[in-house]
């Protein structure tokens, strides 16, 4: 029998499955209609047939439904393997053919030996037939078998036999089951599109759009499923982190789309160096990850690490030239002590961090010199995966001062955690760490909630500035999250302003430029942090639209003894001023970079001089004073 819809090969495990599935729910209802359609058949020509057909037979296939269905009962709660579940289809298949079969030959003897109940007898077959046949409609071949070898002999025998009323009744049965047969192939072509769709769908939340790579949480559960396998088998599993040297600066001077041949020609590179791999994977960004699994003596894992390195060093071309990159790897394998996906790719991700700090462009495993900064990490990852109580972090605020005024325009929300066991944590360890553990959404929320919460009691001409991370660029549910607040404390979007940096852009350009226009269709306004720190900034002042900029501190620090400094500051200032987004001077330490950066026309100015980060009451004593400048 031809379906419709076609099915990929690669998907027949998971359509096997949900037949399975189907099968299962419809089970009691099958073996139901059998008993009871059997038992009242019986009851209908009890003592106008011989025992052996009234009694025997139907007593006999009926003992044989109550064993099968005491097997089904005592399997139910088993998860079998796909191989069972093969076996199960095929079986079941092949079971309800020769049960139809002895239907089929039992219904035309009835006929034949009772005339006088004989509309009954089709009747019943025709109920039975009906109601077995939608309860198989997930299993086609059994379907088709049970309608075909039950119901044809009877058919045979109404239509031969010369008397009207069964002739009719033979057209009828035969019309009914042709329709039966379509609605089966209708159905079963709707299970089939079903599966397809699901595929799909869980093609985009486990791949990556832009080189059909598996993505961060498909690498996770397969490097989980394959250490939960290894502690069987004897065998080692390693991971290869592996992340592009100098990739930021093609992204800038060459565009996005040149930094997006360059990733997809590295995951292409990739695939081909690791083909004997358990999977390669894009984990974000410029990061990709390598997923092995081999014997423990086998040297493998260090073959793969230095062909990586070899990999990536050859040119990669572009339509305007050749470009030369480099690659640091992180290697780490599963380990006795501490064997599961997230200790695996926490020490990958320490050994990697040590290739970078050393210059890159080589390959390292984890060493247990290494164990110090790892348990440091596994301490704070820990800790940020922790939801009661949540972590403690604190949001303090930073003053950013108007030139013209002196007074205070807004405070930016600075994020602090002070752990219980570890200390103070720089905010750029912990934020990058939880961008990587898929704990940064929590977190922004938690941080975003506090900052707005302490804003909404200031003097209303106050703003208020948040970082926003790269992964929250990516996320759907970001703008939703930040007006909701704004909401829920009666705060006013349009003193809100979100700041971004270059390499939170760099994750996904578009994605990240669509939110940012959603934030600023809400009144939200939009700032570009750290200008100047990347190698061409420009390029993002192109493409998105920003309603401030924020100047690097690093390039505020040399604008009293160089006149080159403040030229170069002055030429940001002007860009700024051209394409109408103010200014904004970072980390300004001294009352000289005051009126330097005051004379070349800066708007706003921040940094420890004017104002270290205050606590939130000193903050709001602050913002309802509006304080002057120092």
């Amino acid at each position: 029998m031809k379906f419709t819809v076609n099915l990929p090969s690669q998907l027949l495990p998971e359509l096997q499955a949900e037949q399975f599935r189907n099968l299962r729910t419809q089970v009691p209802t099958l073996y139901g209609v059998l008993l009871i359609n059997t038992i009242v058949l019986c009851y209908s020509v009890y003592g106008s047939v011989p025992a052996l057909l009234s009694l025997v037979v139907p007593g006999i296939f009926l003992s044989l439904v109550v064993v099968r269905a005491a097997i089904w009962l005592a399997r139910k709660r088993i998860s079998p393997s796909e191989a069972r579940i093969t076996h199960y289809l095929q079986s079941t298949t092949v079971i309800a053919a020769f049960v139809s079969l002895g239907l089929g030959v039992w219904s035309v003897a009835l006929l034949r030996w009772d005339a006088g109940n004989t509309p009954f007898v089709p009747l019943f077959i025709a109920f039975g037939a009906i109601a077995c046949t939608y309860c198989l409609s997930s299993l086609p071949r059994a379907a088709f078998a049970t309608v075909f070898l039950s119901t044809t002999p009877v058919i045979v025998v109404l239509l031969t036999s010369g008397v009207h009323m069964k002739i009719a009744a033979g057209v009828n049965l035969l019309l009914i089951f042709l329709l039966i047969l379509r609605l089966v192939v209708h159905q079963f072509n709707y299970l089939i599109e079903s599966v397809i769709s699901r595929s799909e769908v869980k093609a985009l939340a486990y791949s990556d759009p832009l080189t059909g790579l598996p993505n961060r949480r498909a690498f996770t559960e397969c490097l989980e499923d394959a250490v939960g396998a290894v502690s069987k088998d004897g065998e080692t599993v390693a991971v290869a982190l592996i992340d592009l040297d100098g990739f930021k600066a093609i992204n800038d001077t060459f565009g996005h789309a040149s930094g997006d041949d360059v990733l997809i020609q590295a995951a292409a590179r990739l695939q081909k160096a690791c083909k004997d791999c358990r999977m390669v994977a894009r984990l974000g960004g410029d990061e990709f990850a390598v997923l092995m699994v081999a014997d423990e003596t086998s040297e493998i894992f260090n073959d793969t690490g230095t062909t990586l390195v070899l990999e990536m060093s050859r040119p990669f071309a572009l339509s305007e030239s050749n470009l030369r990159l480099s690659a640091s790897v992180g290697l780490a394998s599963h380990s006795e002590l501490d064997a599961s996906a997230l200790a695996v790719m926490s020490r990958a991700d320490v050994a990697l961090y040590e290739v970078k700090n050393s210059g890159g462009k080589a390959m390292s495993w984890f060493l247990p010199t290494m164990a110090a900064r790892l348990k440091r990490r596994i301490i704070i990852e820990q800790s940020l995966r922790e939801t009661n109580p949540a972590p403690t972090i604190e949001v303090v605020f930073q003053p950013i001062f108007d030139v013209q005024t002196k007074k205070i325009a807004c405070f930016e929300a600075l994020a602090r955690w002070n752990h219980p066991q570890l200390g103070l944590i720089p905010p750029l360890e912990f934020i990058e760490i939880a961008e990587q553990t898929d704990s940064i959404a929590a977190l922004s929320e938690q941080i975003f909630d506090a900052a707005i919460r302490e804003a909404a009691g200031w003097d209303s001409t106050i703003g208020l500035s948040i970082n926003l991370s790269g992964v929250d660029l990516s996320r759907a549910s970001t703008p939703l999250m930040i007006l909701s607040l704004c909401n829920r404390y009666g705060f006013d979007p349009g003193r809100l302003e979100v700041e971004v940096t270059e390499t939170s852009l760099l994750s996904d350009f578009d994605t990240a430029r669509e939110q940012l226009d959603l934030l600023r269709k809400t009144g939200i306004r939009v700032a570009l942090d750290d200008f100047g720190s990347g190698f061409a900034s420009i390029t993002y002042l192109q493409q998105i639209k920003f309603d401030r900029v924020k100047i690097d501190g690093a390039l505020i620090a040399d604008i009293i003894h160089s006149r080159d400094a403040r030229r170069l500051v002055q030429g940001i200032i002007q860009l700024c001023s051209a394409i109408g987004a103010p200014s904004t001077a970072e980390k300004v330490e001294c009352k000289e970079q005051v009126a330097v950066l005051g004379g070349l026309g800066c708007d706003r100015l921040q940094g420890y001089f004017l104002c270290p980060p205050v606590p939130a009451d000193k903050a709001r004593e602050l913002a309802n004073s509006r304080q002057l400048a120092a």
